[in-house]
């Protein structure tokens, strides 16, 4: 891994600590009407469409990093659901 490798997995890191965060507030204030679960599943769609193309490109940094990001998302998008009260 070079130096280049090393910043971009600090960087996923860094995003998915954003993201734990966001877990964070929605369950310590059970609810979730502030955030649009529609943005959400875009966004969502197009992390896993990167993890893919991470993949085939055999790239192990990127490939773990949007993993990481990937699981984290998943519980803040299962945790906003959860939460959404219409």
């Amino acid at each position: 891994m070079d130096w280049l490798d090393i910043i971009t997995f600090a960087s996923y890191v860094a995003l998915t600590a954003d993201v734990l965060f966001q877990i964070h507030h929605v369950y310590k204030h059970k609810s979730s009407n502030d955030i649009s679960i529609v943005g959400l599943g875009i966004r969502y769609v197009a992390i896993l469409i990167i993890l893919y193309k991470f993949f085939t490109l055999g790239e192990l940094p990127l490939v773990l990093g949007q993993l990481l990001l990937s699981i984290t998302f998943t519980l803040y998008l299962f945790l906003v659901i959860l939460y959404y009260k219409k």
